[in-house]
């Protein structure tokens, strides 16, 4: 017999939705991954506040906030090397990847989801009209559902979006015995990896995670050629040279792609949704995809309780699960895209300039919280202006 639904990959968006199709009801979940769990993942494990809130709707949040490092402040550079740190407020915390998807699965186990590691996918199964009926293994297993949710990362194998696509490259290390400021997150705007931003996130009372992040195409769309190891080298020395010669390191650095989209499409077929960045859905600024894969998971779980219920049709059900994606998303995208903008131009320096003025600073605060938490293109942009404008007039007063 088949499963109500299979679900590929047990990373934060998969297991969000295993965990939420068995709180709406949903008795016979299958969930499959390659890795036996707990494992590592190469990532900044920042949960943002807009994570901290999908996992409150999970059941999680306030035992995540109990085992993370919590964020206090946010320590800004600008492209000049301007300084603004901005409060915080355990508004954000750090958890590393190996306990945080860990207690995603076992919360999810709890409530009846079979967990199946060592499964190492190949392809989908269709039947004679193309429907999605399961999944099978490169060894030869296969695991049948009358729903498939493909979660399989940026790497999928399932997708068909025919979109090229559009990727953030990342390389990060970790180090222990580190100095920083206890509570203190650092967002770094380098000119050498404009538009993005390298950072560094405490995980810890003595271990910090550094990294970047840049584009992984040139202008015109081709691969970029630039040598990453080259660009991070740079970027330790010029923002923490001082404090690496005292800290110990800790293992190799470690990259990996992040694929985005600006308009959330091509995540459906008969029988299956695809979710998280299987689906392309990052944040295409900042490089986030935590938060919006446990979002991606709990709409997939909605439209699939739907249909299983008979509250809609598929057609119908699959129908909403694109629209609930654009309705959520886009307007980040949009602020990502004036965010980028705003990065690449001297605003984010002359408003640095200025910042110690309360109206520069309530301006600023309101500026990058709408660019990253998801306001629209329009909102950031006009954000972006009055810091600016606030930021002259405070000079002009000086």
């Amino acid at each position: 017999m088949p499963h109500d639904v299979v679900i590929v990959g047990a990373g934060p968006g998969g297991s969000a939705a295993a965990l939420a199709l068995a709180q709406r009801g949903v008795k016979d979940v299958l969930l499959l991954d390659r890795d036996p769990f707990p494992r590592d993942k190469t990532c900044g494990s920042g949960l943002s506040p807009n994570a901290l809130k999908v996992l409150d709707g999970l059941g999680l949040g306030e035992e995540v906030r109990k085992l993370a490092y919590p964020i206090m402040s946010v320590r800004i550079v600008t492209p000049g090397g301007k300084q603004m740190v901005l409060a915080s407020n355990a508004a954000a915390v750090v958890l590393l990847r190996r306990v945080f998807d860990n207690l995603l699965v076992e919360k999810a186990q709890s409530l009846g989801v079979k967990l199946t590691t060592g499964f190492r996918a190949d392809r989908l199964i269709k039947d004679d009209s193309g429907r999605v009926t399961g999944v099978r293994s490169l060894d030869g297993v296969e695991h049948h559902g009358r729903f498939v949710l493909c979660a399989d990362g940026a790497h999928s194998i399932f997708s068909t979006d025919p979109r090229p696509k559009r990727s953030i490259s990342t390389l990060m290390g970790w180090w222990e015995d580190f100095a920083y400021a206890p509570g203190q997150l650092d967002m770094i705007f380098d000119k050498n990896v404009s538009p993005l931003y390298g950072w560094m996130f405490p995980e810890g009372p003595n271990r910090v995670n550094i990294g970047i992040c840049v584009d992984g195409q040139d202008e015109e769309g081709q691969k970029s050629t630039r040598n990453l190891r080259q660009v991070f080298q740079r970027f330790l020395d010029d923002h923490y040279g001082p404090q690496l010669k005292q800290a110990r390191p800790i293992g190799k650095w470690k990259g990996h792609p992040i694929v985005y989209t600006n308009w959330v499409g091509h995540c459906t077929a008969p029988g299956a949704l695809f979710l998280g960045e299987a689906a392309r859905i990052t944040h295409n600024a900042t490089g986030e995809g935590i938060y919006q894969a446990m979002q991606s998971g709990v709409f997939a779980a909605d439209s699939v309780a739907q249909v299983l219920k008979g509250e809609k049709s598929e057609a119908k059900a699959w129908n909403g699960y694109v629209w609930e994606h654009r309705k959520r998303f886009t307007a980040g995208f949009l602020g990502g895209l004036a965010l980028r903008a705003v990065v690449a131009s001297p605003i984010l320096d002359n408003v640095a300039g200025a910042y110690n003025h309360p109206t520069v600073r309530k301006a600023v605060v309101k500026l990058l919280g709408s660019a990253l938490a998801g306001s629209s293109i329009s909102e950031v942009t006009t954000d972006a202006a009055k810091a600016a404008k606030a930021a002259k007039e405070a000079r002009d007063a000086a």
